[in-house]
């Protein structure tokens, strides 16, 4: 059997290829699912329920500056995001002319990232509030 040069390349190719398989699962998000529970840069609530595969059951309260020099109240609830292979989601939540979106990301017993708020309500014109969170795994009741 004769193996010419275009063979060997083919062979380095296909065994970092199967290297790259074997390795893939190791970078699975290292984080515990159940819910966790904390707050705001503002000092509000947020809340949600990590899944192997999702996060879901969000609950927030964000406070939003409005052009008309007023401050309004927006809260989220429900939805659900895939949970990426680093434990990255984003949620978005639509409702009353305002959305926001929760980025965040999960390790551990940890999860942190930002809530971005933003939309027109009538009588205040555009209102806006971009805020982070963290929060902790909470222990299960019992």
């Amino acid at each position: 059997m004769r193996i010419g040069k275009g063979t060997g390349i083919a062979l380095v190719a296909s065994g970092t290829l199967l290297v790259s398989l074997v390795v893939a699962p190791a970078a699975v998000a290292d984080f515990k699912t159940g819910r966790y529970a904390g707050t705001t840069s503002q000092g509000t609530a947020i809340g949600f329920t990590a899944t192997e595969l999702a996060a879901k059951r969000f609950s927030f309260r964000v406070i939003l500056d409005c052009e008309d020099g007023t401050m309004r109240e927006f809260t989220g609830e429900d939805a659900k995001a895939p949970i990426g292979p680093r434990g990255g989601f984003k949620a978005e939540f639509v409702g009353d002319g305002i959305t926001s979106v929760v980025s965040g990301r999960l390790k551990h017993r940890k999860g942190s990232g930002t809530i971005e708020t933003a939309g027109t309500l009538p009588g205040s014109g555009e209102c806006s509030s971009s805020v982070d969170w963290s929060a902790r795994k909470q222990q299960p009741a019992g």
